[in-house]
């Protein structure tokens, strides 16, 4: 279900993601053209309400390179990933398995995120770097504009 999710356009993608297993509220996130969720364990995505995920982004929750290198030393690993409310990603970003994207955090395009965020940041590179925080009045008003929209 999530590999169908992956290639169909906004609002109907979320229902084969919802399907496959992502959990989140339907009518409380926004999920754009060309996504790419983990196809093994969607389970393990978690994301809260008024979260917006531009199109092109990866989601990634595992590492498993055991079917193409034997006698390797890698370690595989099936980890959550959580995108807690107000979380905008931009295009293009790719989220590594265990990364917490805190509430209110704004992530730049083309972001390669393998680490948790704080809270009210904004996010950017490859390396992925904090810019700056995002004050609560910004946040305020940002929040009153985005409840006239429905998602």
């Amino acid at each position: 279900m999530c590999i169908i999710g992956n290639y169909l356009p906004p609002k109907l993608n979320c229902y084969f993601y919802k399907l496959a297993g992502v959990k989140f509220n339907i009518s409380k996130v926004w999920i754009g053209n060309n996504c790419y969720f983990d196809t093994q364990f969607p389970e393990k995505i978690i994301i809260k309400d008024n979260v917006c995920i531009s199109f092109g982004t990866t989601i990634l929750c595992h590492f498993d390179p055991s079917e193409s290198i034997k006698n390797h030393s890698f370690i595989k690993y099936k980890k959550k990933v959580i995108l807690e409310e107000g979380v905008f990603v931009g295009p293009k970003t790719i989220i590594m398995p265990g990364v917490i994207v805190r509430k209110n955090t704004f992530i730049k395009a083309g972001t390669l995120v393998s680490k948790s965020t704080t809270e009210n940041t904004i996010v950017y590179g490859n390396p992925q770097k904090q810019r700056g925080t995002i004050s609560k009045k910004l946040i305020s008003k940002i929040n009153k504009q985005n409840n006239k929209f429905s998602f």
